[in-house]
């Protein structure tokens, strides 16, 4: 179910290399590096690579380097995942796995056993062992009892032991399957060590541990206030702190490391840049890890270019109201829309009277067109096979079905409108946000195709505190919002994703059962009924496609949202002096500018 690939024999077990210059991996051209460029270099040479900090504005001298600060700045910062290393890397769009700090893991039953590769060390010499994960889990443990009493620290973790200094069993609270529990517990950084700090992560423990039959809150926000200072940081990845300023975080190979010796650069470091863009085509960096593709005369004006982290898409839907304001967690006080697309036919009469073609042409031009069938997936999920899509549907444009459709919802049209039973005409209520370009643009468009087909459609632009207001309280019919469509396991197994639909659409997943056809692919069939969270659960607990397969059904069938247009969100390493290569799985997701250095089969190298 895993691939398990460590640094230590069967590295090269992922397959799929873009070809290095030859791929056509270039932004703006055909892959080539351009005339003048030089070959890569066959051993490190005194060379610094420089990314453009992919997000915040801290002043990184005094960014907290603890991981439990509510403000999440290390989760905004990108330094941890340069001097820290993963447990191991799970590639989203691939759906593979590849160990880095542990080589093995193995299920048996309700538990999993995980085994550290014993080369791993911090950069003060100490060998990296499951005690330091297991100081980790003994904070987040002890914090939860204490501020969440009833509620477990994880979904999945009921208990972990420490078997020796290099192997830890982590108990679970039901079967679930190898693959939801590599995804959402095991792919994580091991940041915390033990020692680190003053007073250090383990007093911090004991206090923490010995606060929880006091429910003694209070430990908790001194210790969330704290951090170590950054002379006290050691990380344990490919490259360790050698300078910080306000703007630029500078580190250095550590020599140590198991990967050292794939490593042809000295220096690595991160800078803040407030147009990462122009930054990148002045050629004042290296390379960005987001925020591409810009305007094509921008992308015009940019160097040669290799793409990392290039399936990070979200996927920019017309996202229907299904008006149940009354479940728990809803948003919404005092409603008073009740939405017309709460009926399935409208739903679908709507995705079959537009043309997202329209739509597309519509939008800013760094915009693809979504051409697959409503799902959860991207192109790169089908054509890896996760899901056979056939027979599922499109949603083409088909004035006539639209029709039937209205009809069968009890509307009729009179004179180039649509009434209801009681001759109200069948308004549709389109809300935007003012200052996002691409949601006024596309429902502009939807409003336009929405009149001459018969509805009476106004589009409603507002600022952004009155979009978020008004979305969470339902105050439309039509949203045009986005979702990531990155990860399909971030969608099925993550529980936040589903809340934040549920407080968009205003659909009680949790407590709703889905007509839909019985049989996948054939919407002629006799229906069956479908729980999307009985589904998801079911999906945790087996690993079996076929509920993910269920779930896409569902998706296509309800409608719940019609995907018109993609953003792609990736990033960019200059080309000219700097050779890329590595797996297919490495680059098309995110944070391929760092994996480049953590696993030997990812190369970033120097030219000469």
């Amino acid at each position: 179910m895993a691939l398990k690939s460590g640094l230590v024999g069967g590295a090269a077990a992922l397959a799929g290399c873009i070809g290095g210059d030859s791929d056509d991996g270039n932004g703006n051209g055909n892959g080539d590096p351009g005339a003048g460029a030089g070959d890569p270099v066959d051993e490190r040479v005194d060379e610094r690579f420089t990314m453009s900090l992919h997000r915040g504005t801290y002043n990184m001298s005094n960014a907290s380097w603890n991981p439990y600060d509510p403000n999440s700045a290390m989760a905004n910062f990108d330094p941890p995942g340069l001097i820290y290393d993963p447990v191991l890397i799970h590639y989203q769009s691939h759906d593979t796995f590849q160990g880095v700090i542990a080589d093995d893991w193995e299920k048996d039953g309700e538990s999993v056993l995980v085994e550290f590769n014993d080369n791993w060390e911090w950069h003060d010499g100490d060998s990296v062992t499951v005690n330091d994960w297991a100081t980790d889990l003994d904070i987040r443990f002890a914090i939860s009892d204490i501020t969440s009493p009833d509620s477990p620290a994880s979904s999945y973790i009921s208990d972990y032991e420490v078997v020796d200094d290099y192997a830890i069993r982590f108990d679970l609270h039901d079967d679930y399957s190898l693959e939801s529990l590599l995804v959402n517990e095991l792919a994580a950084h091991i940041m915390i060590k033990e020692d680190v700090g003053s007073p250090s992560f383990g007093e911090w423990r004991d206090d923490l541990q010995d606060a929880v039959s006091d429910e003694d809150t209070q430990v908790v926000s001194e210790f969330q206030e704290w951090s170590p200072e950054l002379d006290e940081v050691v990380g344990n990845g490919p490259f360790e702190i050698r300078e910080v300023t306000d703007t630029t975080f500078v580190t250095e190979v550590y020599d140590g490391h198991p990967n050292a010796d794939n490593i042809y650069f000295t220096e690595y470091a991160i800078e803040h840049h407030e147009d990462q863009v122009l930054a990148l085509m002045e050629e004042n960096v290296d390379g960005i890890s987001l925020n591409l593709p810009e305007s094509p005369d921008v992308m015009e004006q940019l160097p040669d270019h290799y793409e990392i982290n290039r399936d990070y898409d979200h996927l920019w839907s017309i996202l229907f109201n299904f008006g149940n304001y009354d479940f728990p967690n809803s948003p919404v006080e005092n409603p008073s829309n009740q939405p017309i697309t709460a009926d399935e036919r409208v739903r679908k009469a709507i995705a079959y009277a537009i043309d997202r073609e329209q739509i597309w042409a519509s939008v800013p031009e760094e915009y693809e067109l979504y051409e697959l069938p409503p799902t959860f997936l991207n192109q790169t999920a089908v054509d890896e096979g996760l899901i056979d899509i056939e027979g599922y549907d499109n949603y083409d444009t088909d004035q006539d079905r639209a029709v039937e459709l209205m009809e069968e919802a009890g509307y009729q049209r009179d004179d180039g409108q649509w009434y209801d039973e009681d001759d109200e005409s069948a308004e549709l209520a389109l809300l935007a946000q003012s200052g996002t370009s691409v949601q006024v643009d596309a429902l502009d468009s939807v409003q336009h195709q929405l009149n001459d087909f018969g509805f009476d459609a106004s589009l409603n632009a507002v600022d952004e505190a009155s979009y978020g207001e008004g979305r969470l309280n339902g105050d439309h019919d039509i949203l045009f919002d986005n979702h990531p469509v990155f990860s399909i396991m971030g969608l099925t197994f993550v529980d936040f994703v589903w809340d934040w639909f549920s407080q968009l659409n205003h659909a009680d997943y949790e407590n709703t059962d889905w007509e839909v056809p019985a049989e996948i692919g054939n919407p002629d069939s006799d229906t069956t009924e479908v729980n999307v969270m009985d589904q998801i659960d079911q999906l945790h607990l087996t690993g079996d496609n076929e509920h993910l397969r269920q779930l896409t059904w569902w998706y296509n069938q309800a409608l719940p949202m019609y995907g018109c247009v993609i953003a792609g969100d990736y990033g960019a390493i200059r080309s000219e002096d700097w050779h890329v290569d590595a797996p297919d799985e490495m680059l098309d997701n995110r944070v391929g500018e760092f994996n480049l250095v953590k696993v030997p089969d990812g190369e970033l190298i120097p030219r000469q």
